[in-house]
C-alpha cells in the first residue's frame, strides 16, 4: 500500500515512530504497548490488539532511523511482516506499508483474514498520511 503525503518526511516519521501513540490516530489499533526497548529500536517488542485479532507480540527486526522500520510477529506455522516506509518527493512523501506472511499456514490464514488485514492496512495510511499533513501545516 503507497498512499502520497502532503508532508515533509520528517513530518510523517513523526507519526510512525512512536507505535505507542499510533491508537489515538487509527481505529486499526486498539492498544499498542511496548514491552521490551526505550522506543523504537532494533529489538523492541510491542504488544499490538487490533479490531479482531488476538494480541500479537511484535518485534522491530530492521531501524533506518528517520525512513523505516520492519517488524515481525510469528505464530505457529505463519511469520507475518509489516515494514514501514517513508519516500521523500521533493518537499512532500511517500507512505509504503508492506505486510507479508510466510509458513505453511501463511495462505489458509489469508484466505481467512486477508480482506480484513488489507482492511486494516488501508486504514493505517490513511489515517497515517491525515495526521502527518495536520502536524505539517
Amino acid at each position: 500500500m503507497q498512499v502520497d503525503v502532503d508532508a515533509p518526511p520528517v513530518v510523517l516519521w513523526s507519526v510512525l515512530a512512536d507505535p505507542t501513540e499510533w491508537p489515538m490516530l487509527s481505529d486499526s489499533f486498539l492498544k499498542v504497548e511496548q514491552v521490551r526497548g526505550s522506543g523504537l529500536e532494533r529489538g523492541a517488542a510491542y504488544k499490538v490488539r487490533q479490531p479482531s485479532i488476538r494480541a500479537m507480540r511484535w518485534t522491530v527486526t530492521a531501524l533506518e532511523p528517520g525512513t523505516a522500520f520492519t517488524w515481525r510477529m510469528a505464530v505457529p506455522g505463519t511469520t507475518t511482516t509489516g515494514a514501514h516506509r517513508v519516500v521523500p518527493r521533493g518537499t512532500a512523501s511517500r507512505l509504503e506499508l508492506v505486510l507479508e506472511q510466510t509458513g505453511f499456514l501463511s495462505r489458509p490464514l489469508w484466505a481467512i483474514g486477508g480482506a480484513h488485514y488489507r482492511a486494516l492496512v488501508e486504514r493505517e495510511a490513511a489515517t497515517f498520511a491525515g495526521a502527518a499533513e495536520h502536524r505539517a501545516r
